[in-house]
């Protein structure tokens, strides 16, 4: 049976090694390594079965155009390559999306595929005038209302902690 927790110390080289197999570089996995000790809230789950990890996601704090609302950023995700389409990404991320309800987090970005991230009730954020540096990010940039409405009246740049422009 997979069980979804937050992230321990023992987990932090699991969640090392799980970014270095499902990215092309080892970018992903020094990002989260950096992030670990510099961002504040931090939400990182793991899915764990028989206490080993297979998948990991982090949530990080972003700042959407000069509002002040409550609002994360989803990446990265990875899922152990032998384990994955078998809906633990999924589930890591419905579980994400749960423990950032419960933090009074009203909304969440996402810089993925949008075939992938739409089926979480993901939107493109420039339907709410929002963005990620350049127009090239358009297609890929989606947003979820955690809050319904919460993004009513706010528009702009969506920024992301200075570490993830190294990736």
């Amino acid at each position: 049976m997979i069980k979804f927790v937050h992230e321990n110390p023992e987990d932090f080289q699991s969640i090392h090694d799980i970014n270095l197999e499902s990215f092309e570089s080892d970018n992903e996995a020094i990002l989260v390594d950096k992030l670990r000790s510099v961002v504040k809230p931090f939400i990182s789950l793991v899915a764990k079965e028989k206490g080993s990890v297979l998948g990991h996601i982090l949530f990080t704090p972003v700042t959407v155009g000069n509002s002040n609302i409550t609002a994360m950023g989803l990446g990265p995700m990875a899922v152990r390559p032998e384990r994955q389409g078998q809906g633990i990404g999924s589930a890591l991320i419905n579980q994400g999306l749960k423990v950032c309800r419960n933090r009074d987090v009203k909304t969440i970005f996402v810089l993925g595929e949008p075939d992938y991230y739409m089926r979480f009730g993901f939107e493109p954020a420039s339907k709410k005038d929002l963005y990620y540096k350049s127009k090239k990010f358009t297609p890929y940039f989606f947003v979820i209302e955690l809050l319904p409405e919460c993004l009513s009246g706010i528009s702009g740049e969506v920024r992301y902690h200075k570490l993830f422009d190294e990736v």
